[in-house]
């Protein structure tokens, strides 16, 4: 006869919580639009409009009054901390209104280190690789993107010449909505989003922004639309975010993933909030991507790759800035708003 033995084994089921999202708001006493954000190890740095540049050094508790004394009309559409006491801050517009700055005093006194020259110039977003090497990102006027080079922590810049980059798409170039249409890594690397051209391109270098080349992107492209925020991990993993700004209460195509440096993307599910979004980061914490995008209907938040969305407020948002393994991030935007974000177990 045969026994079947039948064994009864414990199970146990690991079921995997989402994180808590939470936020709190700080107080900037400015009613400026609050549109790049970058930090040090010792200092976090914002800018925006009415010529407004402010910093914290304790971890955005308490912020500076305006530290550019100059002329109130320039946008600072990005800033970039470098080393301690030190930064770059880029202000937009067309040719001359178009300028890059440099403190080594920590914003007590800046210098200009470039103003655009061209008339139909104008200067979209800032990145560095390390305190010494950094890029910048403008419309295109002439045939070929535009693109700035430093090796000297910003206080001289050269355009890449014509015979390192890709031809450029009739009307094709950036937005300065949040200083984040282009990002660096290691080694090298370094990605621009594009758009207002027929295809929403993403525009890349592994050569410290010597020489480039284009992908396409499946991104609405067009008039006003395409790419507005790009942020890429270490290890290859990129996003990218925009939308058409004339369609600001309606989904589109706008967000979109990539898993090999960025020369496939595949499109998300939509976001919860509708219309273009300006900004985007990847908080990267214990081998877990968490992507955030902004724009003025609100900020959302993915911990799935995009295959999901929950939205984390309603209010109007420039930038979201996060530093790799930490869970602390901000968002900025108009009038002045600013929000501390902490991703909990």
């Amino acid at each position: 006869m045969n026994t079947i033995l039948t064994f009864i084994l414990p199970l146990t089921l690991l079921v995997w919580q989402s994180p808590k999202f939470t936020f709190e708001v700080i107080d900037t006493d400015t009613d400026a639009t609050l549109i790049a954000m970058s930090s040090t190890a010792e200092t976090l740095w914002l800018s925006g409009t009415n010529g407004t540049i402010m910093k914290s050094n304790d971890e955005g508790l308490t912020w500076s009054d305006n530290l550019w004394t100059g002329p109130d009309s320039l946008q600072f559409r990005d800033i970039q901390g470098l080393t301690e006491g030190k930064a770059v801050a880029m202000s937009i517009g067309t040719g001359e209104a178009s300028q890059i700055f440099l403190t080594a005093d920590e914003g007590k006194s800046w210098i200009r280190s470039y103003m655009m020259t061209h008339p139909d110039g104008f200067l979209d977003c800032i990145d560095f690789w390390d305190d010494q090497r950094g890029v910048a990102y403008g419309d295109s006027f002439d045939g070929y993107p535009f693109i700035l080079r430093t090796t000297d922590g910003g206080r001289s810049w050269a355009r890449v010449l014509p015979e390192n980059l890709p031809k450029a798409l009739e009307g094709e170039g950036g937005f300065a909505s949040s200083g984040t249409c282009i990002t660096t890594a290691s080694g090298g690397r370094a990605w621009v989003g594009t758009g207002n051209g027929p295809s929403a391109r993403v525009l890349l270098t592994e050569d410290y922004g010597q020489t480039w080349k284009a992908v396409a992107s499946p991104l609405i492209s067009g008039e006003a639309a395409g790419i507005t925020s790009i942020d890429f991990t270490e290890d290859g993993s990129g996003f990218i975010t925009g939308g058409n700004l004339s369609m600001m209460e309606q989904y589109t195509d706008n967000c979109a993933v990539s898993r090999d440096y960025g020369l496939t993307w595949e499109l998300t599910s939509s976001p919860v909030t509708k219309g273009a979004l300006y900004g985007s980061s990847i908080a990267s914490i214990n081998e877990q991507d968490y992507f955030f995008v902004c724009g003025p209907n609100g900020i959302d938040y993915s911990f799935d790759d995009g295959k999901s969305w929950q939205n984390l407020d309603t209010a109007n948002y420039w930038v979201v800035h996060f530093d790799s393994g930490r869970s602390i991030g901000w968002a900025a935007g108009k009038n002045g708003r600013l929000i501390k974000i902490n991703i909990g177990e």
